[in-house]
Parts: C-alpha cells; sequence; structure tokens
C-alpha cells in the first residue's frame, strides 16, 4: 500500500467515471499524428509510438495510457550510444538540463545505458486529454531533445565537461533556428 493511499489523498473513480463510456486519450495523440502527417504506430490501444523529424536526428516517442492510475506517460528516447564511463559527466548533465525545463525531465537509465526524456499527465477523475494539451507535450519533448541530444553527444564523444558540452549545444541550436 502507498503512503497516500493509507492516507486517502488519491481521488477515487466518481460516479461519473464509472458510468461514461471508455475514454483513451491514445485517440487523441492518433488522430493529432493523422492531422500532422506523424509517422505513427499503434502497440495496442494503449500505447503509440511517433516518429518525428529534428535538427539532429529522428525522433521516436512512446506514449502510453495507464487506465488503473488514469495517467498519460510519455517517453522520448534520446539516440545515441551509452556513455560508457561517463555516466556520471551525463547524469551531472541531465540535471543541468533538468534545471531548464518547464516540464518533464530527463533520465539516465543505467541498466540499458538510455537517455530518455519524461513526462506525464494525470488525468484522474474523468478529466479528457484536449489537443492543445497532447500538441504541448510533443512539442515540450521535442524542444528538450534538441537541447539535450547535442549536449549528450558532446559529452560522449567530444569529452566535453557537461557545463561546455551544454553551452556548445545552446550554441549550436541558436544558429539552426
Amino acid at each position: 500500500m502507498r503512503l497516500a493511499d493509507e492516507y486517502c489523498i488519491r481521488p477515487g473513480q466518481n460516479l461519473n467515471s464509472v458510468v461514461s463510456a471508455p475514454y483513451n486519450p491514445i485517440d487523441v495523440f492518433k488522430r493529432l499524428s493523422i492531422a500532422e502527417h506523424y509517422e505513427y504506430e499503434m502497440s495496442g490501444s494503449n500505447e503509440i509510438h511517433l516518429t518525428l523529424p529534428g535538427i539532429w536526428c529522428q525522433h521516436d516517442i512512446v506514449i502510453a495510457w495507464h487506465e488503473d492510475t488514469e495517467t498519460i506517460h510519455f517517453y522520448l528516447a534520446l539516440d545515441g550510444r551509452a556513455p560508457g564511463g561517463r555516466s556520471n559527466d551525463i547524469c551531472r548533465l541531465l540535471s543541468l538540463l533538468n534545471e531548464r525545463l518547464n516540464v518533464g525531465h530527463f533520465d539516465f537509465w543505467g541498466k540499458n545505458g538510455a537517455l530518455v526524456y519524461r513526462n506525464a499527465l494525470s488525468l484522474r477523475g474523468g478529466a479528457r486529454l484536449k489537443i492543445e494539451q497532447a500538441q504541448d507535450m510533443i512539442a515540450s519533448a521535442l524542444d528538450a531533445a534538441e537541447r539535450g541530444y547535442p549536449a549528450c553527444q558532446y559529452v560522449i564523444w567530444a569529452g566535453k565537461s557537461p557545463e561546455d558540452a551544454l553551452t556548445s549545444a545552446l550554441v549550436d541550436l541558436a544558429a539552426n533556428p
């Protein structure tokens, strides 16, 4: 049992969410993908994979709907090799990047060496995802990835310090409006 459950902090299902037809916000991302001509693939009814072009590389996004918690989970994996012996520098860089984000955050998953941007959105109580929210989630992820990807590459490939890598990446981004 979680502490929040024990103290009844989490909202329970209300009558509206029990009576209403099943709602799946993944449908909003699918409609948006069709309208914007994004490459997408459905992995079941509760997960969609998007591939979007960026300045530096293609961005692979996974969006999953968790009905039990009524939460959308959003993942964008940064393409690139594992940092090898530079994991401390990568973690420091991700901390510097996270300081500049309004929403979401970067993670380093040491088990498989993945660099990931993550975000989540709760739709508890029968809330419905609006198209603008879906657009914001995608836009925020792409903006973060366009800063994070080159900075990570500078640390991994060029051996730069996290601070120098971030500065270089921001300069490069400013040169490619």
